[in-house]
């Protein structure tokens, strides 16, 4: 970070060593005599956020001593860089107000641990008002604090419209390993003895989504057992020293919880770390529990939300593709048949005097019809054709790398079948239907409108031609 950059901590100037020399002697008394009896770490940084000074308990806290730190960038305490970057543009540069705040942000100690800490921090003033540095009172936050921090956190991300359901899960899983002071987080499928991870946070990165494991050699048997969360903060110490995922993976801490999805059992949500931790109280195990019914929550909440999708794009009747769905299936099969060259066909189909079926037997019998169409156009037509209803009773067929005279193939058989196949229309009644087709393969510089224009014009060639038949667009 460039020194004249202002939210690295305020603007370069030919005097930071002035600067600190200056904090050292704000006062009548030394630093060392205003802050080394408070029980709270101080931190006392200039300008440019170079530490100035650190009290004994910031000493203690984080593990430093004052002549390791001297002079080097604040950066050093904080987990997160990108935190350092934010309170440098919120609040430690020579723009913000003077004024102290409070927050909560993740520290880092000399050792690699990480604790949340609650700070009280602002600028210290010189004689006409400027800023000169900065000053941050800074203890580890208490377990009910810690709690409050991570569910605003939680409630930041679950109602972030901006995030789609796997960056969800991902800030979710990434919180949940922040909160608890553990490196692994995983959120699971289970079905039956197969443990499937379908979200990991593993900064090691030996650990990815798909990769399945025999629920037996998890700890979660126990989570599933207990029908509730559990922990175990030092496993080789524990009753489950002789659990196959100690022996395998060496996992010293695990917490972990069901989850429930409408009422049946989805997986489960859990984080983890080869190194042991401090004991877990009543309030971390609640806190499991909200975790993973929120998870559980945001599972049922995207899988409505498929449904939804699914249903919008879905004839109710038939149950084909709609027209939206149909169109905008077509733009992406016409982009890639353009680009890789492989040919496509597309035929609109049309029942012959369908109205007279509805007209003579009633809307019912008519649907039926319907019905009974849609279920042969898919055994006549491939797995990776696109069948759709239009509307009414003209339906549409988009035929991946097929060209003309496959797309012909594929009308034919259906006109073949139709004639084999009578539709009932009442309990006593059948009859066999008719289809007139238009076809038309796609050429370079086509558009959606243009080819489905050339497929409507065929299928109007093949009515006024008497109906029962497939005409070939020739333009």
């Amino acid at each position: 970070m460039s020194p004249t950059d202002p939210y690295a901590g305020g603007q370069a100037h030919n005097a930071g060593t002035a600067d600190r020399d200056a904090l050292t002697a704000f006062s009548s008394f030394s630093l060392a005599n205003l802050f080394d009896t408070l029980p709270e770490a101080v931190v006392v940084a200039d300008r440019e956020r170079r530490v100035v000074y650190i009290n004994a308990a910031a000493e203690t806290l984080f593990g430093y001593r004052l002549e390791d730190l001297r002079g080097r960038k604040t950066d050093v305490f904080y987990a997160d860089q990108a935190d350092f970057l934010n309170m440098g543009k919120q609040r430690y540069n020579t723009t913000a107000s003077p004024g102290f705040s409070a927050y909560r942000v993740l520290y880092q100690c000399s050792d690699g641990s990480r604790f949340l800490g609650q700070t009280s921090a602002g600028g210290l003033s010189g004689a006409q008002g400027e800023i000169q540095g900065y000053l941050a009172l800074i203890r580890p936050a208490r377990s009910a604090e810690q709690s409050v921090d991570t569910l605003q956190r939680l409630h930041a991300i679950t109602a972030d419209a901006n995030r789609d359901h796997s960056e969800r899960m991902a800030a979710v899983l990434e919180l949940g390993a922040r909160h608890f002071g553990l490196d692994l987080a995983i959120l699971s499928s289970i079905q039956g003895d197969v443990y499937r991870v379908e979200h990991c946070h593993d900064p090691s990165g030996g650990l990815s989504p798909g990769t399945t494991f025999d629920l037996g050699g998890t700890y979660c048997v126990h989570a599933l057992k207990a029908e509730g969360p559990v922990g175990f903060h030092h496993t080789g110490e524990s009753e489950i020293r002789t659990h196959p995922c100690y022996r395998d993976f060496g996992l010293e801490a695990y917490i972990g919880s069901p989850i429930q999805v409408n009422g049946t059992l989805y997986g489960t949500l859990n984080f983890s770390s080869v190194q042991a931790c401090e004991p877990f109280s009543r309030d971390d195990l609640v806190f499991m529990q909200l975790l993973a019914d929120t998870v559980g929550y945001e599972i049922h909440r995207n899988t409505m939300q498929n449904q939804l999708g699914m249903l919008a794009r879905t004839d109710e009747l038939t149950g084909l593709a709609n027209r939206r769905a149909v169109m905008e299936s077509l733009r992406w099969q016409m982009s890639h048949s353009l680009r890789s060259g492989l040919p496509l066909t597309v035929m609109s189909l049309d029942l012959d005097h369908f109205k007279s079926i509805n007209d003579t037997w009633g809307h019912a019998a008519g649907d039926d019809v319907l019905r009974g169409f849609s279920s042969l156009l898919a055994a006549v037509t491939r797995e990776v054709d696109l069948r759709g209803r239009f509307g009414g009773e003209e339906f549409i067929v988009v035929l991946p790398d097929t060209n003309a005279d496959g797309g012909c193939v594929v009308g034919e058989r259906l006109r073949r079948r139709l004639g084999e196949t009578p539709m009932a229309v009442s309990k006593k009644e059948s009859l066999t239907v008719t289809v007139s087709a238009g076809l038309a393969s796609l050429q370079p510089g086509d558009t959606v409108e243009s080819i489905l224009n050339r497929v409507d014009r065929a299928l109007y060639q093949a009515k006024q031609n008497g109906r029962d038949r497939l005409c070939v667009s020739e333009e």
